[in-house]
């Protein structure tokens, strides 16, 4: 099970792949004028939880071809970055970075998140999107159905993020897959996110952690499935799949 967003998974491989992953579509999609990261934070954990992970050794990620690793400016800003435990801290980090590429970030969800409180927190991130943009729902599992909690994002807010982006835009989410096979469950998450918003998702997975996108545009999202699999084809771990 994956624990809330904090220090035991600041700057892991997770998010070398997806914030390398933001910098390529940014790069690869000049149209897009800036970057809407939404995080989801759910604070950081108690006293005494042990910081070092397998996941957190980047030199060995880029030895063993993971995901992003052959961003060697990205590699090191993380590495640095693992020392942070307050989770408001790293997202400044990330917006550093992301500065650094010449890249316009935009973070309006920096409050924490918390599940009696979903409504308030996505009305304010919701209430306008710049056009253009990539904007990047970061829950700490993914999409939720049976008793979400403050690590899941719901179809219904998957919908309003959809609906109040604009047509030059594209919708990021970042999806754990749970401990089912991941073919059968990345085909019924299409489906769920196509039947909720009418747009069938690009896929980007390297078999840990799943990217699904969407954009309204047939054309932008035909541009994005070329930006998608040209990336996949930098990674042997990553497959960039249709979801028909």
């Amino acid at each position: 099970m994956q624990a809330s967003m904090n220090g035991r998974y600041f700057g892991d491989t997770r998010d070398l792949f997806k914030f390398d992953l933001v910098r390529h579509i940014m790069k690869s999609l000049p149209d897009l004028a800036g970057f809407i990261f939404v995080p989801m934070l759910t604070g950081t954990e108690a006293e005494g939880y042990q910081k070092n992970s397998a996941r957190k050794d980047l030199e060995k990620a880029y030895r063993s071809g993971k995901a992003g690793s052959q961003n060697q400016e990205l590699r090191e800003h993380l590495t640095r970055l693992q020392e942070i435990d307050d989770d408001l801290e790293y997202i400044t980090g990330i917006r550093t970075y992301f500065n650094k590429e010449m890249i316009l970030i935009d973070i309006p969800g920096r409050r924490r998140f918390t599940n009696h409180d979903r409504d308030t927190y996505f009305r304010s991130v919701f209430n306008e999107f710049p056009k253009n943009s990539l904007i990047f729902i970061d829950p700490d599992t993914g999409l939720g159905e049976e008793n979400p909690d403050k690590k899941h994002l719901l179809l219904p807010e998957v919908k309003t993020a959809y609906d109040r982006m604009d047509s030059g835009s594209i919708l990021m989410i970042y999806q754990h897959f749970p401990r089912v096979k991941h073919e059968e469950y990345v085909r019924r998450r299409c489906m769920q996110l196509e039947e909720c918003t009418g747009t069938e998702p690009a896929v980007i997975t390297d078999n840990e952690i799943v990217f699904f996108l969407l954009a309204k545009n047939q054309k932008l999202a035909a541009r994005l499935k070329n930006v998608l699999e040209c990336y996949a084809d930098t990674y042997p771990a990553l497959q960039s799949l249709h979801c028909s």
